[in-house]
């Protein structure tokens, strides 16, 4: 995981933490991207992988998807590419794919918790190398997400490394990236968290401020539940 941006010099005086897929972004970035390289001519059975894709999905939706699994998925098509030529796709992706798609006004609500002097970060179960570049794109300090291995020619393996930003593994990354910055967490910032998914109920318990945004039904069961705000930005 990594930053998108070094931290403003003036301690902030909180911290928002964003998901991305159908949080910022009105889809998942995993599927806009894997159309976008099947157009690319990068996958020769698109039909199959968009399918496939799917029963991922549902799966993930579900809280049974196999994360390792789904990440070898979505990372094969880039096997044996350089990351300066993927870089390159994922850059005309973002600008053609994604920026049509974000949800104007939960970049709003993450610009402006910056100018209100708070830390942003985008934590997302998708890959950094998609993650990244969408997070500075909306303006976030942060992004935190799985990271793509890469070999010793700096080209994909197909595989994933690191901490797997999922579920739980959320948390697990936020900690690592709070020990890399020394932000000062420990002596009491105060937290916001935004998720339209019940596989971040464990982010969302952790925050301060937990918003439910475009939630899934089990997720909205919980939000009504708690007290938590709801909130439609599609």
């Amino acid at each position: 995981m990594a930053t998108s941006r070094p931290l403003p010099s003036r301690p902030p005086s909180a911290l928002a933490i964003f998901d991305l897929d159908d949080t910022l972004l009105d889809g998942d970035c995993t599927h806009l991207w894997l159309e976008w390289i099947i157009a690319c001519g990068w996958v020769a059975d698109g039909d199959s992988l968009l399918a496939q894709m799917r029963a991922h999905d549902e799966q993930y939706h579900a809280g049974t998807l196999d994360m390792t699994d789904h990440l070898r998925f979505t990372l094969a098509p880039l096997v044996g590419r350089s990351r300066r030529s993927v870089r390159e796709q994922v850059e005309a992706f973002v600008e053609s794919s994604v920026r049509p798609r974000l949800m104007r006004p939960g970049v709003e609500r993450l610009q402006q918790h910056s100018r209100d002097g708070h830390a942003t970060l985008v934590i997302s179960a998708s890959m950094h190398h998609l993650v990244g570049p969408i997070a500075d794109a909306v303006g976030a300090d942060g992004a935190l997400a799985t990271l793509p291995e890469l070999d010793a020619s700096d080209c994909f393996t197909g595989e994933p490394t690191g901490i797997q930003t999922y579920q739980r593994g959320k948390l697990d990354a936020f900690a690592q990236w709070l020990d890399a910055h020394d932000t000062g967490f420990a002596e009491g910032w105060e937290t916001w968290g935004y998720s339209d998914s019940y596989n971040d109920l464990p982010l969302l318990e952790f925050v301060d401020h937990p918003h439910a945004t475009q939630p899934d039904a089990r997720l909205r069961e919980t939000a009504e539940a708690r007290g938590w705000p709801i909130l439609q930005w599609r």
